[in-house]
């Protein structure tokens, strides 16, 4: 029975089928299926600016198929927005308020099943781990990327497109001289052309990918642009199929498993997704209750090389990639790889959904055969400076940078690592460690997207390595550990760096190591510091949440 009927039957329930009917609803429709369309539509946002619009054409297609839809609201920050200040603290933290907000809901209510309407960077992942803890049918939609910019003549990518990532790496240059105010404030008029989320393979569009890759999503709607027609056709459709999953009696955990969670991570390497996509698989899996740890990420993503050179690891976007195929194209590229007997929200299996897809264009997706260097998108790092292992994204990072070693120059947070590299306190070869920006002690886990971009835009990319217990953007290009596990905030080993350490970075190996005799008697010597200086949901949270090694999550259950 529909859990729903459990607070709409007669005559027992005729308090709440009154408070509906206050709302204009009728008896037939509260007969019906309840699927609730959550909507994180705001207008600060770009990639949910369309969600509204969209919202109505799910709640059409529910309308279609017999059901009756039910809207509700949550949050959804703008990553790019908050890059660079004190407002990134507060974005992976609106990652668990999110799940928390519809588990209230939904339970609340007792909504049947849910359609997740969200597009950029924690709210995909919140939403997806609010689906796999509360195990009801369920399916995302996201609200595609924007149309890219053009620039044709130097354009750092190497293509003829461009993205709002451009526009802080270009800062560095235009403080250097190496580029005109007026050539810079073009790339603020003209990087991103339309609503969207953003149109390089960050955070957002990873997710948006992986999404559709553990068969959460609808096949080949993920890398629709947000302008094009096809994306309401697919917010309709998805309306229309959530009604099969509540007659098939499918629900989220039958299509979130340790198999299909397995296929998200190979396909997040061969597209080089970012690299917060380990924080937030690791997530859903606690969700799930699926055993799933930073080990297995590492050993999965180092068996499937580097296919797809999207922005920042080459020079597409993800209009490129939709064009190409998108995600069925690269899955059906990766077929004997994959578990392709994963279920999916359409009722069919991945071999089904794959079966007719094509690729379009082999210089955007590459054959496996084809690609000469095998290196993942994503490698899980450890060594005495991350014992409990670090991230890094192979597919951003210059190759003459795979294996770097150099001198630390240390900073204490990320402002005081901003102020270093403006001032030229960063030379070539230095290894900048930023620390005490773990998710306890930033408190948040901010990303270091703006001390990377700045040094980036300074022509020093690849000629210094950035090391930190924060996170880094999806946009990031260069040479990046991040995730340093355990963070300083819990004693970890970086706490225990000095100025002129030799650090030691080997993507080939998987290591990363201070190359310091005293070391170990350093690290032994640290204490743990969990205290915060904040107040509000950051204390809440500085005060509850686990390492990244575990995904940053607040634990929800006692096992």
């Amino acid at each position: 029975m529909r859990r729903s009927k459990d607070i709409l039957s007669q005559p027992e329930w005729s308090n709440v089928r009154a408070l509906y009917k206050s709302n204009g609803y009728t008896d037939e429709e509260l007969d019906k299926p309840i699927v609730a369309v959550v909507n994180s539509f705001n207008t600060i946002c770009p990639g949910h600016y369309n969600l509204k619009e969209l919202a109505q054409q799910v709640r059409e297609g529910i309308r279609a198929a017999g059901g009756t839809p039910v809207e509700f609201g949550t949050i959804g920050a703008c990553d790019g927005m908050a890059m660079g200040h004190d407002g990134m603290n507060h974005i992976l933290p609106t990652r668990e308020l999110i799940a928390n907000d519809i588990e209230m809901m939904m339970q609340a209510h007792r909504i049947d099943a849910m359609v997740l309407l969200g597009s950029c960077d924690k709210i995909v992942p919140g939403m997806l781990m609010a689906a796999a803890r509360l195990d009801l049918p369920s399916i995302l939609v996201n609200g595609g990327p924007t149309l890219p910019g053009k620039l044709e003549e130097n354009n750092p990518y190497g293509g003829e497109y461009i993205d709002h990532s451009i526009i802080q790496q270009s800062l560095g240059s235009l403080q250097d001289g190496l580029m005109s105010e007026e050539e810079y404030l073009w790339l603020e008029d003209n990087a991103c052309p339309t609503v969207g989320s953003c149109a390089m393979l960050g955070t957002a569009n990873t997710m948006c990918c992986l999404s559709e890759a553990v068969g959460m999503s609808l096949p080949g709607s993920a890398s629709i642009p947000a302008v094009y027609s096809k994306r309401k056709a697919v917010a309709y459709q998805t309306g229309k199929v959530i009604l099969d999953l509540i007659e098939e009696e499918i629900t989220a955990r039958d299509i979130i498993t340790k198999n299909s969670l397995a296929n998200a991570i190979k396909v997040n390497s061969a597209i080089g997704g970012s690299t917060n996509t380990v924080l937030h698989i690791l997530a859903i899996a606690y969700e799930a209750g699926i055993d799933l740890d930073l080990d297995d990420f590492g050993e999965l993503s180092s068996q499937i090389p580097h296919l797809v050179p999207l922005i920042p690891g080459g020079s597409y976007t993800l209009l490129d990639f939709y064009e190409a195929g998108g995600v069925p194209a690269v899955m059906k590229e990766l077929s004997s790889q994959l578990k392709l007997d994963s279920l999916t929200v359409t009722g069919k299996k991945v071999e089904d959904n794959i079966a007719q897809s094509e690729t379009k264009d082999e210089e955007v997706i590459n054959k496996v055969q084809d690609v000469a260097n095998k290196t993942g998108g994503i490698a899980v790092l450890k060594g005495n400076l991350a014992p409990d292992g670090a991230i890094t994204k192979p597919s951003a990072i210059p190759k003459e940078a795979h294996q770097f070693k150099g001198p630390a120059v240390v900073f204490e947070n990320e402002q005081e690592a901003l102020a270093g590299i403006k001032a030229g306190q960063v030379k070539p070869g230095d290894v900048v460690v930023i620390r005490n920006e773990g998710p306890i002690g930033g408190p948040g886990m901010p990303e270091m997207y703006k001390p990377m971009k700045l040094l980036v835009g300074k022509g020093l990319g690849s000629q210094v390595c950035v090391v930190t217990d924060g996170r880094f953007s999806g946009s990031n290009n260069g040479c990046f550990v991040g995730h340093i596990s355990p963070e300083a905030a819990e004693g970890g080993p970086i706490g225990a760096v000095e100025e002129g350490d030799i650090i030691s970075v080997d993507i080939k190996q998987g290591t990363i190591e201070v190359e310091a005799e005293d070391f170990i008697v350093r690290c032994e010597e640290l204490e743990a510091d969990t205290s915060c200086d904040c107040t509000g949901y950051l204390y809440n949270y500085s005060q509850l949440v686990t390492s990244a090694a575990n995904g940053a999550v607040i634990p929800n259950r006692s096992n």
